[in-house]
């Protein structure tokens, strides 16, 4: 009986188990958190510097590995705590700055990946989610779920071209010689007709356009001629015979 109390115990012990190890499971995370945003921008001409920027809200969880070709290299805490703090930050000072016994670390000219990482310290996340990201410095990174992944080829910027001269925006691009324009304004005035200033001048009056005389005006005016033209030959004809 006692035997059989012992195994009944078991069993009920081992059920329970099981629903809270179900309810456990079924509590982490399966959805990644929200990833920020990583820009890298690279030099275009010669004095310019690679930059990286940041955009997001910072956060101690994040973990950037940087990958060129075999290797891994996790930046470390300073520079991630330099680059959430927001703005454009040249990867050339930032080297400089963390790295200054280190010739040339930058890998120019070759492709590099940036993945951004949640260090999930806590384990508030399924265990798909979680990786161990083998680093070539350093400890490998554990509980680190992946969030995004941004990709760029980092340009040399002493191996670039000169940066085009850029025109004083003061100074117009075609500067006109003001006593030319004024003596090419008057030779264009005078020998090439303008519309706006041939429609504007009223045309000169003509005989056509003088007001057109009525038929009895017209009568008029001709007995008024024929009239005199026989005063006149009379008065002549008069004086002649009177002379005689």
């Amino acid at each position: 009986m006692t035997n059989l109390i012992k195994v009944g115990a078991i069993a009920a012990l081992a059920t329970v188990g099981v629903i809270f190890g179900n309810v456990t499971a079924s509590a982490l995370e399966t959805t990644p958190p929200a990833a920020p945003k990583i820009t890298v921008s690279t030099a275009q001409y010669k004095g310019e510097k690679n930059t990286i920027k940041f955009e997001g809200t910072a956060n101690d969880h994040y973990r950037f590995v940087i990958t060129s070709g075999a290797n891994k290299i996790q930046l470390r805490s300073a520079i991630r705590q330099e680059l959430m703090q927001g703005g454009e930050l040249s990867i050339e000072d930032l080297v400089k700055k963390h790295y200054p016994s280190s010739p040339s670390p930058i890998p120019y000219g070759t492709p590099i990946s940036i993945d951004t990482y949640w260090f999930d310290k806590e384990g508030n996340y399924d265990n798909s989610l979680r990786q161990t990201v083998a680093l070539t410095v350093g400890g490998n990174l554990t509980k680190a779920v992946k969030l995004s992944q941004t990709s760029a080829t980092l340009k040399n910027p002493e191996s670039l071209p000169e940066a085009p001269a850029n025109p004083d925006p003061a100074t117009p691009a075609n500067p006109v010689n003001p006593e030319a324009s004024t003596e090419s304004e008057n030779v264009n005035a005078a020998t090439t007709p303008v519309l706006v200033e041939s429609t504007s001048v009223p045309a000169s009056p003509r005989k056509e356009d003088k007001p057109t005389e009525t038929l009895a005006e017209t009568g008029a005016s001709v007995y008024s001629v024929i009239v005199a033209a026989i005063t006149a030959i009379t008065a002549g004809g008069a004086a002649i015979i009177k002379r005689s």
